[in-house]
Protein backbone atom coordinates (compact mmCIF):
# COMPACT_ATOMS: atom_id res chain seq x y z
CA UNK A 1 0.00 0.00 0.00
CA UNK A 2 2.94 2.35 0.60
CA UNK A 3 4.07 1.83 -3.02
CA UNK A 4 1.14 3.74 -4.52
CA UNK A 5 0.42 7.39 -5.15
CA UNK A 6 -1.20 9.15 -2.19
CA UNK A 7 -3.33 12.25 -2.62
CA UNK A 8 -2.15 14.83 -0.06
CA UNK A 9 -5.60 16.42 0.01
CA UNK A 10 -7.29 13.07 0.65
CA UNK A 11 -4.87 12.39 3.50
CA UNK A 12 -5.58 15.84 4.98
CA UNK A 13 -9.35 15.44 4.66
CA UNK A 14 -9.31 11.97 6.21
CA UNK A 15 -7.44 13.41 9.18
CA UNK A 16 -9.91 16.30 9.29
CA UNK A 17 -12.65 13.73 9.84
CA UNK A 18 -10.75 11.95 12.61
CA UNK A 19 -7.11 12.21 13.63
CA UNK A 20 -5.38 9.02 12.50
CA UNK A 21 -7.51 8.31 9.41
CA UNK A 22 -5.07 10.19 7.15
CA UNK A 23 -2.22 8.15 8.57
CA UNK A 24 -4.14 4.93 7.84
CA UNK A 25 -4.66 6.19 4.28
CA UNK A 26 -0.90 6.72 3.99
CA UNK A 27 -0.14 3.26 5.36
CA UNK A 28 1.19 4.49 8.74
CA UNK A 29 -0.81 2.12 10.91
CA UNK A 30 1.01 2.66 14.21
CA UNK A 31 0.85 6.46 14.27
CA UNK A 32 -2.73 6.32 12.98
CA UNK A 33 -3.71 4.04 15.86
CA UNK A 34 -1.93 6.27 18.40
CA UNK A 35 -3.68 9.39 17.09
CA UNK A 36 -7.08 7.67 17.17
CA UNK A 37 -6.58 6.47 20.74
CA UNK A 38 -5.51 9.97 21.80
CA UNK A 39 -8.52 11.48 20.02
CA UNK A 40 -10.94 9.19 21.84
CA UNK A 41 -9.21 9.80 25.18
CA UNK A 42 -9.15 13.59 24.83
CA UNK A 43 -12.65 13.79 23.37
CA UNK A 44 -14.09 11.66 26.15
CA UNK A 45 -12.14 13.38 28.93
CA UNK A 46 -13.01 16.88 27.73
CA UNK A 47 -16.69 16.03 27.16
CA UNK A 48 -16.31 17.81 23.84
CA UNK A 49 -19.15 16.08 22.02
CA UNK A 50 -21.66 17.12 24.69
CA UNK A 51 -20.40 20.70 24.53
CA UNK A 52 -20.86 20.66 20.74
CA UNK A 53 -24.32 19.13 21.15
CA UNK A 54 -25.44 21.85 23.58
CA UNK A 55 -23.86 24.59 21.46
CA UNK A 56 -25.74 23.55 18.33
CA UNK A 57 -28.98 23.42 20.31
CA UNK A 58 -28.39 26.97 21.50
CA UNK A 59 -27.83 25.89 25.12
CA UNK A 60 -24.60 27.85 25.50
CA UNK A 61 -24.67 28.02 29.29
CA UNK A 62 -24.99 24.23 29.44
CA UNK A 63 -22.10 23.85 26.96
CA UNK A 64 -19.88 25.80 29.37
CA UNK A 65 -20.95 23.61 32.25
CA UNK A 66 -20.23 20.27 30.61
CA UNK A 67 -16.90 20.93 28.88
CA UNK A 68 -13.65 20.22 30.72
CA UNK A 69 -11.28 22.89 29.39
CA UNK A 70 -8.13 21.31 30.82
CA UNK A 71 -8.58 18.36 28.48
CA UNK A 72 -10.19 20.31 25.66
CA UNK A 73 -7.09 22.41 25.13
CA UNK A 74 -5.26 19.32 23.84
CA UNK A 75 -7.74 18.59 21.06
CA UNK A 76 -6.82 21.36 18.57
CA UNK A 77 -3.15 20.36 18.72
CA UNK A 78 -3.92 16.71 18.06
CA UNK A 79 -6.34 17.56 15.25
CA UNK A 80 -3.97 20.03 13.59
CA UNK A 81 -0.96 17.73 13.88
CA UNK A 82 -2.88 14.83 12.36
CA UNK A 83 -3.84 16.87 9.30
CA UNK A 84 -0.39 18.42 8.85
CA UNK A 85 1.46 15.13 9.24
CA UNK A 86 -0.85 13.20 6.90
CA UNK A 87 -0.65 15.84 4.16
CA UNK A 88 3.12 16.17 4.25
CA UNK A 89 3.68 12.41 4.55
CA UNK A 90 1.61 11.86 1.39
CA UNK A 91 3.85 14.36 -0.41
CA UNK A 92 6.92 12.55 0.91
CA UNK A 93 5.58 9.19 -0.31
CA UNK A 94 4.93 10.66 -3.77
CA UNK A 95 8.39 12.25 -3.92
CA UNK A 96 9.93 8.89 -3.09
CA UNK A 97 7.94 7.22 -5.85
CA UNK A 98 9.02 9.87 -8.37
CA UNK A 99 12.65 9.31 -7.55
CA UNK A 100 12.36 5.59 -8.41
CA UNK A 101 13.05 4.34 -4.93
CA UNK A 102 15.55 6.99 -3.87
CA UNK A 103 14.31 8.34 -0.57
CA UNK A 104 14.89 12.10 -0.55
CA UNK A 105 13.76 14.09 2.46
CA UNK A 106 10.83 16.46 2.08
CA UNK A 107 12.23 19.79 0.96
CA UNK A 108 9.39 22.05 2.06
CA UNK A 109 6.53 21.30 4.42
CA UNK A 110 3.18 22.72 3.31
CA UNK A 111 0.42 24.40 5.32
CA UNK A 112 2.52 24.54 8.45
CA UNK A 113 1.57 28.15 9.13
CA UNK A 114 -2.11 27.59 8.43
CA UNK A 115 -2.44 24.56 10.67
CA UNK A 116 -0.25 26.00 13.42
CA UNK A 117 -2.26 29.25 13.31
CA UNK A 118 -5.48 27.27 13.38
CA UNK A 119 -4.40 25.23 16.39
CA UNK A 120 -3.11 28.28 18.23
CA UNK A 121 -6.31 30.14 17.42
CA UNK A 122 -8.53 27.30 18.64
CA UNK A 123 -6.58 27.00 21.86
CA UNK A 124 -6.83 30.76 22.38
CA UNK A 125 -10.53 30.54 21.57
CA UNK A 126 -11.06 27.91 24.23
CA UNK A 127 -9.01 29.94 26.68
CA UNK A 128 -10.96 33.15 25.96
CA UNK A 129 -14.31 31.41 25.47
CA UNK A 130 -16.32 34.35 26.76
CA UNK A 131 -15.87 36.35 23.53
CA UNK A 132 -18.51 34.57 21.42
CA UNK A 133 -20.44 33.06 24.35
CA UNK A 134 -19.77 29.45 23.30
CA UNK A 135 -16.45 27.60 23.62
CA UNK A 136 -17.12 25.84 20.31
CA UNK A 137 -17.93 28.97 18.30
CA UNK A 138 -15.11 30.96 19.86
CA UNK A 139 -12.58 28.22 19.14
CA UNK A 140 -13.71 27.92 15.53
CA UNK A 141 -13.83 31.66 14.81
CA UNK A 142 -10.47 32.44 16.37
CA UNK A 143 -9.05 29.26 14.81
CA UNK A 144 -10.02 30.44 11.32
CA UNK A 145 -8.50 33.87 12.00
CA UNK A 146 -5.32 32.20 13.28
CA UNK A 147 -5.20 29.95 10.20
CA UNK A 148 -5.40 32.95 7.87
CA UNK A 149 -2.65 34.82 9.73
CA UNK A 150 -0.49 31.69 9.97
CA UNK A 151 -0.82 30.98 6.24
CA UNK A 152 0.03 34.58 5.31
CA UNK A 153 3.00 34.56 7.67
CA UNK A 154 4.26 31.30 6.16
CA UNK A 155 4.01 32.76 2.64
CA UNK A 156 5.94 35.87 3.72
CA UNK A 157 8.66 33.78 5.36
CA UNK A 158 9.06 31.54 2.29
CA UNK A 159 9.20 34.62 0.06
CA UNK A 160 11.96 36.14 2.21
CA UNK A 161 13.89 32.85 2.25
CA UNK A 162 13.63 32.45 -1.53
CA UNK A 163 15.17 35.92 -2.10
CA UNK A 164 18.34 34.96 -0.23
Amino acid sequence: MKNRYKSPWSALLWSFVLPGFGQFYNGQLFIGFVLMVLEVLINYSSNLNMAIYHTFRGELHQAHKVVHYNWGLFYPSLWGYGMWQAYNQAICINDTLRENGINEPLKKAKFTGMLFGSVAGMVMGLFFQFIFISPVYTGLVIGVIGAIFGHLLEKIIYKIISRQ
